[in-house]
Formats: structure tokens, C-alpha cells, sequence
């Protein structure tokens, strides 16, 4: 019974999120990922440290989350690889990546009065299952199941952050030496990188972004099509930027979070599928598959009936699905059970529907 009702209610809401914007004829799904190549929670005796020491990750991502190892990724591409649409294609995750770290060793050089950062491929390089991840991920590319989109240089508010080392407030000095940007605090005060305290951040966010891209297509060779902001947090005034940067799709959740100068405050600003606007449109995400974020709940039927609402009202399932669901690297059983809640998703959606088409985000031009 409880089951059912969950599954009602996420019909009901899906339908809420699909009744306005364009239509498209394909039975679409995206599977929208975030956060591949950001640290979280470097290692399994780091976590332990967080719980002796009184730091209670208990309800944060950081108990689970970490930079994605290699087995991650070849098991993740094992699943992926056994489903094909109605087109002969593989499922895919459209991996919105961060395409930098902070390099802690020489903001603690420079006593953290300025700031550095280095590509993610070079902190692949400190963490001990890591260092073939580029070549993986450039193989998941090939396989056509691993697509990277932009998602941010850093998945960390660099001006917060600073502020914050500099006046040595709370543990995040301590945390810090750790190689973690997490506060200690249980918020995600650090993570909205795009959230600003004074509206002239909104330039400084500009010079970020240009640089991430620059990462991004140096890295791939080609630029990105789309942009996700960490925590759905961005200002409207980056968007004529972000579209002569070559972006053309932003991906987001119905309501964009408008920042307003203080933190935890935003002004929603509601979007439908295709909206076009400053040059851009918007993917709403109206399917959701967190098995990691709440393990009680049936994410795999609720996740089907969001995609069924979605199809009836014309719309491509677009399921959101962060990176935290497929990490082993610092607890192994979180990894298992995402992978067979995906296996499960995935098998029953091709029953189901067996000519769905799967596609990643940047290839939605080719159908709207």
C-alpha cells in the first residue's frame, strides 16, 4: 500500500511538470548524472575520521559520495551496455562533469590568501583507483554510454570557501587538511557555486565558467551543448553569457533558484520543457532515481511512473541521477544496490517500452 501511494504520487507530480512546453514524438529518455570528476569524501578512513570526531555526515552526501574509481565506471558501463532502445543504442548517462578540483597544496602554500585549482584528471592522479578514470571515461564515450556535459569548473562556491579558510571559521581548516571542501556543518554552504553574496560575483562566475569550458573542450575536443548548475543555482544574467559560450540547452529541475544576496534564500523562476530563453532552452528533469539519497523508498517504480506521465503528456523522461548512486569507492553496498535498482529500471523500461529511444542531453536538437 505504501508502495502504490508513492507511485500515485509521483504520477501526479510528474504530471504537474509536464502539462506545459513543447511536445516531442519519441518515447525519449535522458538519464541527466551529476557531479563526475568532484571530490567529495577522499577515502574510507577519512569517512571514519568524520564519525570519531563528532562530524556528522549521517544525513549528508559525504557518507557516501567520493571521486568515481575505476571499478565504478566499468561496472557502471557493464549495465548500461546491456540495454539498447528501439534504435539499437545503448543506454546513456549524460555525465555532467566538473572539470576542476582545488589544488589544496598550494592554497595552503599561498596561507590561503589566493586560490588554485587544478584539471580533474590531475586529481584522478592522487587517489589510489583512479589513474586510468580519463581513458575510462573516454572509452564510455566510445561505447556510447558515458556522454560528458558541462556542469562546472568546480563543484564548490570558490568566494565562500576562501572566506571562510582565510577567517579559519569552524573546522574547515581542519577538514581541509583532509583534502575535502566539505564545512562540517551538514549544509551545502560551499556547494551552490554559482550563489552570490554581492551581485558583482555574477563576473567572477562569468571568468569560471569561460575557464571550465575552455577545460571542458580541450579535454574533448568539442564544446558542450549544455550547462547544469550545481544545486540548480544560478543567476538569469549568466544565461546571454553562457549562450555565446556555445551552450544551448540549460538542464534543471522546474524551478530555477534565483539567488537573492543570502544563502538558503532563492526566488524560484518556473520553466517548462523547451522554453527558450536568452538564446538558450531549458530540460526539465521530471523523472527522479536517487536510490542513495533515501534507501527506504522504491525508486524503480516510482521512476516508471514518472516516465509513463511523461511520455503521455508528449515529453522525454529526463531522470535525474547523480553520480552519489554508482560510488563504491568508500562503501561498496551503496554501489551494489544502486547498480541493481539501474539494472532493474532499465530492463523494465525496455519491457515496457521497447521502442524507447535513450540519448544524452546534447542530442535533444535532434528531435525538438
Amino acid at each position: 500500500m505504501k508502495d502504490q501511494l508513492t507511485i500515485l504520487k509521483s504520477y501526479l507530480s510528474a504530471a504537474r511538470v509536464n502539462a506545459k512546453g513543447l511536445s516531442v514524438k519519441q518515447k525519449l529518455v535522458i538519464i541527466e548524472s551529476d557531479d563526475w570528476g568532484a571530490i567529495r569524501t577522499p577515502s574510507k578512513e577519512i569517512l571514519a575520521y568524520f564519525e570519531k570526531n563528532s562530524i556528522d555526515v549521517s544525513k549528508s552526501i559525504y557518507k557516501n559520495d567520493a571521486l568515481e574509481s575505476q571499478t565504478d565506471l566499468e561496472m557502471l558501463f557493464s549495465v548500461l551496455q546491456k540495454y539498447k532502445g528501439g534504435d539499437g543504442q545503448s543506454a546513456k548517462f549524460t555525465a555532467n562533469a566538473i572539470m576542476a578540483n582545488p589544488d589544496f597544496k598550494k592554497i595552503k602554500e599561498n596561507d590561503f590568501q589566493n586560490y588554485f585549482w587544478e584539471p580533474f584528471y590531475t586529481t584522478f592522479q592522487h587517489y589510489p583507483e583512479h589513474q586510468n578514470n580519463l581513458s575510462l571515461w573516454k572509452k564510455g564515450m566510445d561505447l556510447g554510454v558515458f556522454q560528458p556535459q558541462f556542469h562546472g569548473r568546480e563543484h564548490v562556491n570558490i568566494i565562500r570557501w576562501m572566506s571562510a579558510l582565510r577567517g579559519n571559521s569552524g573546522r574547515v581548516r581542519e577538514l581541509f587538511d583532509f583534502g575535502t571542501t566539505f564545512s562540517g556543518a551538514g549544509d551545502y554552504s560551499f556547494m551552490e557555486s554559482f550563489d552570490w553574496d554581492v551581485p558583482s560575483d555574477i563576473e567572477k562566475h562569468k571568468q569560471i565558467i569561460s575557464e571550465g569550458l575552455h577545460i571542458f573542450e580541450d579535454t574533448f575536443g568539442f564544446k558542450s551543448k549544455t550547462f547544469i548548475a550545481p544545486c540548480y543555482n544560478w543567476d538569469s544574467r549568466l544565461e546571454p553569457f553562457l549562450a555565446s559560450m556555445g551552450i544551448h540547452w540549460i538542464q534543471g529541475l522546474r524551478p530555477q533558484l534565483q539567488p537573492t544576496g543570502s544563502f538558503g534564500n532563492y526566488t524560484p523562476i518556473r520553466h517548462c520543457f523547451g522554453q527558450e530563453n536568452n538564446g538558450l532552452q531549458y530540460n526539465i528533469r521530471n523523472c527522479f532515481f536517487e536510490p542513495s539519497m533515501l534507501p527506504s523508498k522504491n525508486w524503480v517504480d516510482s521512476c516508471l511512473a514518472q516516465i509513463q506521465t511523461a511520455f503521455l503528456l508528449s515529453k522525454p523522461a529526463v531522470i535525474c541521477s547523480h553520480r552519489i548512486n554508482f560510488i563504491g569507492f568508500i562503501n561498496e553496498k551503496n554501489r551494489e544496490r544502486g547498480l541493481r535498482d539501474l539494472d532493474s529500471l532499465l530492463k523494465k523500461i525496455i519491457k515496457k517500452w521497447p521502442d524507447v529511444i535513450f540519448i544524452s542531453t546534447d542530442q535533444l536538437d535532434s528531435y525538438v
